[in-house]
């Protein structure tokens, strides 16, 4: 997570410096540039505030919700995602899942992955497809009535002062920062894909029933920042055209719907990659303890309820019933392996972090203390 041209540019003007190298200064940097201007060039032009236009700079819900919330978060997020990915990296080999004869191709995967991490052109390519999204967006979604960034006209809209930085600095910035996270995912993803192709040492009864691969599926868990911040960001935009434009909120349900299965599949597709490993996993344990288990209950069968052993001890103190209740508890573990390395408490994470700045939404339908009951029921 450590690299990059942006990266680099921060530890040059002194945003970044070690042995501490995520600080609340990028953060508070990246505010600053994308949301002080806006508002100064507003207040100057008379739209900061006011009626000069129908919703002024300050009562835009998104200026907030996307410049001060989404992009610091984009940022801080490193510093949750670093140290977790790095440890995730570690424990392939201090836990023995690569074999030493691997340690090579192991080691040429986190190389390759750190060079295109650290790729200028692939940040070139991300800003310049920022620009166009931007240009795109603004483009599609023709303002119909004056706003705080620009007014409309018969050749098209004319941008205010404010409204050509958001077009230049703010909105890039924050589309720069999202697609430099799905550039980094994609790296991840590739990592595991890479890894999975070792000759790994799974074994089915782990009990993380993940062949011992769960701790790749706690790593993703903590990408759940990277969902909140997105939504963080949608959420200002949903809240203007909810109380502005009088759009109800089920309106959106569809969409929002359709979001989050992206959203959390996104974010689970790394882990798709070792699918068919564990499941040939699962399939060959299930095979050989089962094998196990047939000629171990028959020759308990055998001993203590046929009773064909002549020489036999007594039944209290034996180890036979627990080493008979140990292989039923092994084999139980690997029938509950899934075909992703992930629990149940990973998924509903995820879910929360992406509808849980989406909840503000519902006072616009009923009140306060309703929502507090419905927010203490579904985590209870």
């Amino acid at each position: 997570m450590e690299g990059g041209t942006l990266y680099r540019i921060e530890k040059r003007i002194g945003l970044v410096k070690h042995p501490s190298s995520f600080t609340v200064r990028r953060a508070v940097f990246a505010a600053i540039l994308t949301w002080l201007p806006l508002f100064i060039l507003s207040a100057i032009q008379g739209m900061a505030w006011g009626h000069k236009v129908p919703v002024s700079f300050l009562r835009d819900y998104s200026t907030y919700s996307r410049f001060l919330l989404a992009v610091p978060l984009f940022l801080l997020a490193e510093n949750i995602l670093a140290p977790r990915i790095a440890e995730a990296v570690a424990h392939f080999i201090t836990s023995g899942l690569v074999k030493e004869s691997d340690f090579q191709r192991f080691s040429d995967a986190i190389d390759e992955g750190m060079r295109s991490r650290d790729s200028v052109v692939a940040e070139i390519v991300m800003l310049v497809i920022s620009y166009i999204i931007t240009i795109v967006a603004f483009k599609t979604f023709a303002v119909t009535g004056s706003t705080w960034f620009a007014n409309p006209g018969i050749t098209g809209s004319s941008f205010t002062w404010a409204g050509w930085w958001l077009i230049l600095v703010s909105t890039p910035v924050l589309q720069f920062l999202l697609l430099r996270w799905l550039w980094r995912l994609f790296l991840w993803f590739r990592f595991l894909g890479r890894v999975r192709r070792l000759d790994l040492q799974l074994f089915p009864t782990h009990p993380d029933e993940s062949g011992g691969l769960g701790f790749v599926g706690e790593v993703q868990r903590f990408f759940g920042i990277l969902l909140f911040a997105y939504s963080v960001a949608s959420t200002g935009v949903l809240a203007n055209e909810i109380v502005y434009e009088k759009i109800p909120l089920m309106h959106f349900v569809p969409a929002i719907i359709t979001y989050v299965v992206i959203a959390l599949s996104i974010i689970l597709l790394p882990l798709a990659v070792f699918t068919r490993t564990l499941l040939v996993t699962k399939r060959l344990g299930l095979h050989k303890y089962g094998t196990l288990a047939t000629e171990y209950t028959g020759a308990f069968h055998k001993r203590w309820i046929r009773k064909d052993d002549s020489g036999q001890e007594p039944l209290l103190g034996t180890g036979d019933i627990q080493s008979l209740a140990d292989l039923g508890n092994s084999y139980a573990i690997i029938q509950r392996m899934d075909a992703l390395p992930v629990n149940p408490r990973t998924l509903i994470h995820l879910l929360i972090a992406t509808l849980l700045p989406i909840t503000p939404l519902l006072l616009t339908v009923m009140p306060l203390k309703d929502v507090l009951k419905l927010l203490f029921k579904v985590l209870m």
